[in-house]
């Protein structure tokens, strides 16, 4: 029973800290810019986007066919690359049509995954006998955890800027060691 409550009161955290985190500090946010021309992009992308909601790349790798020759196979890398280089370069979610969620919905969802989170934090915190400084350490050291298996990626491959990276980490520690604090009381032993 103190497992569940620990990781409802530290969800209650956690999921504050997201409503303070992007609509009120907005450091998340002011790192995203938008495009000039932006109906005239829309409709390029709705055009475009011929395999409906998904994650998106330009340039794309379009990969040639078994039955290709090996100068077709190397000439297509070669402009993959070219493109790549030259840019412009792209990592896109897009969803081509109308949304499906509202806000409330993901605001739930929201909840959930924190709420989530915590007991699994809290189940491992469990396992442990720390001290309680210890214990907050240890949950926000898995929130330095979770960017680095998250956001890393994203910073090395898909040209995340270092700010954003920054930022992401941040948050994730923060948020953690937040919830770490009320999870902490109520989960491990000295």
């Amino acid at each position: 029973m103190k497992l569940f409550l620990g990781a409802a009161l530290a969800a209650i955290l956690s999921f504050g800290w997201g409503m303070l985190s992007w609509p009120v500090l907005d450091w998340g946010q002011s790192g995203m810019h938008g495009f000039a021309q932006e109906s005239e992009l829309a409709e390029v992308i709705k055009k475009s986007a011929t395999d409906g909601a998904g994650l998106y790349v330009l340039p794309h790798l379009n990969a040639p066919t078994d039955m290709a020759l090996p100068d077709e196979v190397a000439a297509s890398k070669a402009a993959y690359e070219k493109a790549l280089s030259d840019g412009p370069y792209v990592h896109a979610i897009v969803r081509p049509g109308r949304a499906q969620g509202d806000r409330t919905t993901q605001l739930i969802y929201s909840f959930v995954r924190s709420l989530l989170g915590c007991l699994i934090l809290g189940m491992l915190l469990n396992a442990t006998t720390i001290p309680y400084a210890a214990r907050i350490a240890f949950v926000a050291a898995l929130g330095l955890f979770a960017g680095l298996a998250v956001d890393a990626p994203m910073f090395i491959w898909f040209e995340m800027t270092a700010r954003d990276f920054g930022v992401a980490m941040a948050d994730h520690i923060i948020e953690w060691a937040l919830a770490g604090t009320v999870l902490a009381l109520f989960c491990g032993k000295e």
